[in-house]
């Protein structure tokens, strides 16, 4: 049985960033016997099983995941993989060709450890703006020099699910949790969508079953960047469905029982930061709010189409 599974939940890839993924798989140092390779096609428009050879590894399979959403396929992932340690990698990563002798070391050595991810660098096929750099960890950029872990929420240890690795307890309960709180499928992205969250919720699962979390310096990933993703209406809309993303994920821990509020003080804080900020800060307050009403908007959706969950009313 492979001790570490690797999957690539993937929707309508570019094939050239794919291969690169691919080729980083087939560089591991670690022997390809011991682990094994899922590929969550997610609802692409042409199977990618016509696109990939996936004859070189032993260990590998193709599972299609019909309903659409980065969420649903990682589930799909973690019901399906065989290893004792889980591998998300994003159709646009490159491995370094020691990150799963890397990652099978960390949890070896780390009996604490629930979820970890590491240092992902950029590749840009076009230069972002100059504007950018404070913020380039909205497209899973971590710049790591020094790795860091606790067993609580800390945006400095939390985990991103581009290269996360994970222990097979953390998630099965996190499927669990799927099962149980059906909201967390509101989270991540979906086609087009821009949203986030489910790397958060897979953290909060790993600290809430005892384990601690981490990113850790000497995991090393490439992330491939195409020039749209790095177009000023393509980073504000993404912003803008990031601020949604937190909203979501505190109506998520909620269990959908309490409606998305913006308090006043937080309204307050926007209208000083719009005030004072310059061009650039003044729109990243437009967004949040722009997030603030996507994320109401999405709930209300989500409750029309799930009538389980009591559509919660503003107060």
């Amino acid at each position: 049985m492979p001790h570490i599974s690797v999957a690539i939940c993937t929707h309508n890839p570019r094939l050239e960033y794919l291969s690169r993924a691919l080729e980083g798989l087939k560089s591991q140092s670690l022997p390809v016997s011991q682990w094994e390779f899922l590929l969550i096609d997610n609802a692409s428009d042409v199977p990618v099983s016509r696109s990939v050879d996936l004859a070189w590894p032993p260990n590998a399979r193709v599972v299609v995941e019909p309903k659409l959403g980065i969420t649903s396929a990682r589930i799909r992932a973690m019901r399906e993989f065989a290893g004792d340690l889980l591998v998300f990698l994003d159709d646009d990563n490159v491995m370094a060709p020691d990150y799963l002798q890397c990652c099978s070391e960390l949890f070896a050595e780390r009996p604490d450890l629930g979820a970890a991810s590491g240092c992902i660098m950029p590749e840009y096929e076009a230069a972002p703006p100059e504007w950018f750099g404070p913020y380039e960890s909205w497209i899973a950029v971590r710049r790591i020099t020094k790795s860091a872990w606790s067993n609580f929420n800390d945006p400095r240890s939390e985990p991103v699910t581009a290269g996360m690795c994970l222990r097979r307890t953390v998630a099965e309960a996190h499927v669990n949790e799927s099962v149980n709180n059906p909201t967390q499928y509101i989270l991540g992205s979906r086609g087009s969508s821009l949203l986030r969250g489910e790397d958060v919720a897979l953290s909060k699962i790993a600290l809430k079953h005892g384990y601690t979390v981490g990113q850790f310096a000497h995991l090393h990933l490439l992330h491939l960047i195409p020039k749209r993703r790095v177009e000023p209406k393509y980073l504000f809309d993404l912003y803008c469905h990031l601020c949604a993303s937190g909203h979501l994920i505190s109506w998520v821990d909620d269990a959908g029982r309490q409606p998305i509020r913006l308090g006043w003080r937080a309204l307050l804080r926007a209208a000083y930061r719009f005030v004072k900020g310059n061009n650039i800060q003044r729109r990243l307050v437009i967004e949040e709010l722009r997030g603030f009403r996507l994320a109401r908007s999405m709930v209300k959706d989500w409750c029309e189409d799930q009538p389980a969950v009591p559509v919660p009313q503003s107060t």
